[in-house]
């Protein structure tokens, strides 16, 4: 989806339009609902890194293990 953001200049300024809404939303919310909402974005974004395998495809890769040995 990145890929297609950087090249479809629509789909940017879409996305960049929801994002200005977003924020005006944002800022109605009271202080106590911005901590509530940061904690649930957080551990949505916390769970992927719980379970690498499904955050990245190429976990138990032995070509990709290779390459990083050789790197480090």
């Amino acid at each position: 989806m990145l890929k297609e953001l950087c090249y479809n200049g629509f789909e940017v300024i879409a996305m960049s339009t929801k994002v200005e809404q977003l924020i005006r939303e944002l800022q109605h919310l009271s202080d106590d609902e911005l901590k509530v909402l940061c904690k649930v974005i957080l551990k949505q974004l916390a769970v992927p890194l719980q379970d690498p395998e499904q955050m990245y495809d190429d976990w138990n890769d032995p070509e990709v293990d290779a390459s990083y040995g050789e790197t480090w």
